[in-house]
């Protein structure tokens, strides 16, 4: 296992980035999923050479439109854009995600498709270190992402990739555009780090909560 933390890998540092959006059953706290984030997924995902950071993170607050059916997410930062498929495609991880959903599921039998697809991110802009932040206010919009410097950072969502470890159909690529087909519904995230008020052009809105992540204790 690595080291950690290991205050390297920030996730200001990644040229990109997959935001992973889910949700378990109401049995997750009462089961422990919040230690085992910290003592198992974390350090597991952050051991992959290819990945910079990955942290965890709940929301705690909708600040901004209708509650989401999912409500914790993570951040994948690679550490660079040809790792995307390698990463993707790792044996020991599609082993690692399977297991994921044997412990905890998605909280239903059936997840819908925001739940069954994860988001490929570019960082759009200057980017803020989080300097140790432990909270976050998540933003996200449509249309043409936030004016530069008017959050910490920006991510565009770029790309939709499928998830082949949750039964994805075979006939379709394991990545396509978010242009043709994005189940999230959003065209940009925006991460201001502490609570900062929501950006005013975003129509989703949370404060959230830091889990587990390589940078900080």
């Amino acid at each position: 296992m690595i080291a950690l933390p290991d205050p390297a890998r920030r996730l200001e540092d990644c040229p990109l980035v997959i935001f992973i959006a889910y949700s378990i059953g109401p049995h997750a706290d009462a089961d422990g999923y919040a230690e085992w984030l910290k003592r198992v997924d974390m350090p597991f995902f952050n051991a992959i050479p290819e990945t910079r950071h990955y942290a965890n993170w709940r929301l705690t607050e909708i600040l901004v439109g209708p509650a989401p059916v999912w409500n914790w997410f993570d951040f994948q930062g690679l550490a660079s854009e040809a790792d995307l498929e390698r990463v993707w495609f790792d044996p020991n991880l599609d082993a690692f995600r399977v297991e994921w959903i044997r412990l905890w599921g998605y909280g239903s039998p059936n997840p819908p498709p925001v739940l069954r697809h994860a988001y490929l991110t570019r960082p759009s802009g200057l980017r803020r270190a989080a300097a140790g932040a432990r909270t976050l206010t998540l933003s996200g919009g449509t249309g043409d992402v936030p004016q530069d410097g008017s959050a910490d950072i920006v991510f565009r969502i770029d790309g939709i990739l499928h998830k082949h470890f949750a039964g994805r159909d075979e006939s379709r690529p394991w990545l396509t555009p978010a242009a043709d087909f994005n189940p999230l519904g959003l065209d940009w995230l925006a991460v201001g780090w502490g609570a900062p008020e929501p950006l005013p052009t975003a129509v989703f809105a949370a404060r959230s909560m830091l889990v587990a992540a390589p940078d900080r204790d």
